[in-house]
């Protein structure tokens, strides 16, 4: 069996239905909530686990699965859940300063899920290329949130608010998923045969 462009949504369950779907949607929102509260509490941005949650997410659904997972998160948020960091909720997270982050987390999603499907996310350097894209994604989308939050912000104290302290915690989780994804994309796959 061909298992090269399959997500280990689709290596895991051949039988799918609407309920299954809904059930793994609703489980990483749980998944998500958890990882935003693995936290170092800075201000205005904290460093969490959320991003290498959202890289989890997409690597395991995809681009469509994986973009409906954290929107499905964000909405739960918005709706008042306590999912965000500080289990926080409320409109008031997206309308602040993460709020571009909340953003980019649906487009490295979905963009790092995309590079699933095209067969990415097997060997380690080709996970590095998905956590270095993707992360790339939310930075921007993070700075620009930033920028609109803090309109007299110049552009190197953006980058020392919203990228500079999330380097080190990033390149550890790229580490991380370097190590830990290929092998489980083996183990699936010998599962699926």
């Amino acid at each position: 069996m061909e298992t090269q462009n399959k997500t280990l949504y689709e290596l895991y369950f051949k039988q799918k239905n609407i309920f299954l779907d809904i059930f793994m949607v609703l489980s990483s929102v749980v998944f998500l909530a958890i990882m935003a509260n693995i936290r170092i509490p800075l201000w205005p941005v904290p460093i969490t686990m959320q991003t290498f949650g959202v890289f989890v997410i997409a690597f395991f659904f995809g681009s469509r699965k994986g973009f409906l997972s954290v929107l499905a998160y964000i909405l739960a948020g918005i709706v008042g859940f306590g999912v965000f960091a500080g289990y926080k909720s409320g409109m008031s997270a997206i309308l602040g300063p993460t709020g571009g982050y909340f953003v980019g987390f649906l487009f490295a999603a979905f963009f790092a899920g995309l590079l699933i499907e095209k067969g990415y996310g097997r060997t380690k350097k080709s996970v590095f290329v998905c956590m270095i894209f993707g992360s790339l994604i939310i930075y921007l989308f993070g700075l620009i949130g930033l920028k609109m939050y803090f309109v007299n912000y110049g552009i190197l104290k953006l980058l020392m608010v919203g990228v500079f302290p999330f380097l080190i915690g990033d390149a550890l989780k790229a580490i991380a998923a370097v190590a830990l994804f290929p092998y489980l994309w083996k183990g699936s796959e010998k599962l699926a045969q």
